[in-house]
C-alpha cells in the first residue's frame, strides 16, 4: 500500500478527518510530530498540517526548514503534497513564493471562502457552493504562488487556496471537526484574544456553522484523498462515497440505504455497481436500483441497492464505494 507521510506540529493538529479519509483511499499513514526523516521526498504523498510557528520561524524550529527541504524536492520530482495552513504556507514557501504575517491580523472561526473561477472548473469543487464556511486560524499569509492556481480567497486574505502542479495548499482547515475546534479553543484563548474572539463567544457561534457545513467539508477531503490515491495508484481504484447511517430491508426488493457523511445523496446512476464494506472489513457487492422515494430525507435522500447476497446485513457504520470514476455532470449540487 501507499504510504502518506503526515508532519504535524502541535498534539491538538493532527488530520482530522483526513485520516479516515486517506485510509478509506488506500493510503497507510506514517504520522509524525515534527519530524522530517531520509527517504520522505520519495514517499507516496506528504501532507504537512498546521501550526502556531511561522514559515519565517525556522532559526526556532529547525524542522520546519527540514520539511521545506522535502518539498522543494518534492515539487521538482512532481510528486503530490497536501499543505493545510502551515502547510500550505510551506508548500507556497518551497515554490518560492514569500510568506509573513498577514496586514489584516489573525482571523480565527468558521468564515466563508468564496471560490475562483478556476476552481469552479477543478474537480476538487465541483458543485460546491461558490461561498462555503470554513475553519480558520491563521494570521500570516504569502504572495501569490508563482506558477499555481489560485482556488479560494477571503476579502482579509486573497490566498486562502491553490494549486500547483499535483499538490493543494489550503490556508484553511477542511479536515477540523466541531470537536477539535473546541479544542484548540480551549488551549489557545490568547490566540482567540488577538482576533478579538473569546471561547465562549466561538463555541456558541462557530461550532453550529461549522455542524452545517460538515457534508461539503467531508466531500472535498474525500475528494482530495481520492485525487492523491488516483496519483499514486494506491487502492483498488474505488471511490468513497458514503458512510452508511441506517439501513432497511424491503422484502423481494432490495435494501434501503440512509447515506450519512460525506454525500446527502450520493453520485450515481441505476445500474452502477456499489461495493459494502462492513465494519468487520467483509465485504458485500450490489447494484443501485434507484433513490427511494419515501423515508426521511430532510438530510438525505435514501438508496436503493439490491445486494448479491440478498440476506447480508448492513450495519451502520458500512463504508459504500463503487469503481465508476468521479462525473461532476452527474453532481447536480449539495
Amino acid at each position: 500500500m501507499a504510504t502518506a507521510i503526515v508532519y504535524t506540529h502541535e498534539a491538538l493538529e493532527g488530520p482530522g478527518t483526513l485520516e479516515d479519509a486517506l485510509r478509506r483511499a488506500g493510503f497507510t499513514l506514517d504520522i509524525r510530530l515534527r519530524e522530517v526523516r531520509s527517504g520522505d521526498e520519495d514517499a507516496a504523498l506528504v501532507v504537512v498540517m498546521g501550526g502556531p510557528m511561522g514559515v519565517y520561524e525556522a532559526d526556532r524550529h529547525p524542522y520546519l526548514t527540514d520539511e521545506l527541504q522535502v518539498l522543494e524536492r518534492r515539487l521538482k520530482l512532481r510528486r503530490p503534497n497536501l499543505g493545510i495552513c502551515l502547510g500550505a504556507q510551506l508548500l507556497a514557501a518551497a515554490a518560492g513564493a514569500k510568506v509573513y504575517p498577514g496586514k489584516a491580523g489573525m482571523v480565527i472561526g468558521v468564515l466563508p471562502v468564496t471560490l475562483t473561477p478556476e476552481a469552479l472548473a477543478d474537480p476538487m469543487f465541483a458543485s460546491v457552493d461558490q461561498r462555503f464556511d470554513v475553519v480558520h486560524w491563521h494570521g500570516d499569509t504569502f504572495d501569490p504562488v508563482h506558477g499555481s492556481v489560485r482556488l479560494a480567497s477571503t476579502a482579509r486574505y486573497p490566498e486562502e487556496a491553490f494549486r500547483i502542479g499535483n499538490s493543494y495548499g489550503f490556508q484553511f482547515h477542511p479536515e477540523v471537526t466541531p470537536a477539535m475546534l473546541e479544542a484548540w479553543a480551549r488551549a489557545a484563548p490568547e490566540d482567540l484574544r488577538r482576533a478579538g474572539r473569546s471561547v465562549d463567544d466561538l463555541i456558541a457561534r462557530d461550532l453550529p456553522r461549522l455542524r452545517a457545513a460538515e457534508h461539503p467539508l467531508m466531500l472535498l477531503v474525500e475528494r482530495l484523498a481520492g485525487f492523491f490515491a488516483r496519483e499514486v495508484g494506491a487502492g483498488r481504484g474505488e471511490r468513497f462515497l458514503f458512510t452508511v447511517s441506517g439501513a432497511m430491508r424491503l422484502e423481494g426488493r432490495g435494501i434501503v440505504l440512509s447515506p450519512g457523511i460525506p454525500r446527502r445523496t450520493p453520485i450515481l446512476r441505476v445500474g452502477q455497481s456499489i461495493i459494502l464494506r462492513r465494519p468487520d472489513d467483509s465485504r458485500i457487492a450490489g447494484t443501485v436500483r434507484g433513490l427511494a422515494a419515501f423515508g426521511d430525507t430532510a438530510t438525505s435522500i435514501p438508496l436503493l441497492v439490491q445486494l448479491d447476497d440478498a440476506g447480508a446485513d448492513i450495519p451502520p457504520g458500512t463504508e459504500a464505494f463503487t469503481d465508476a470514476p468521479f462525473d461532476p455532470a452527474l453532481d447536480p449540487g449539495r
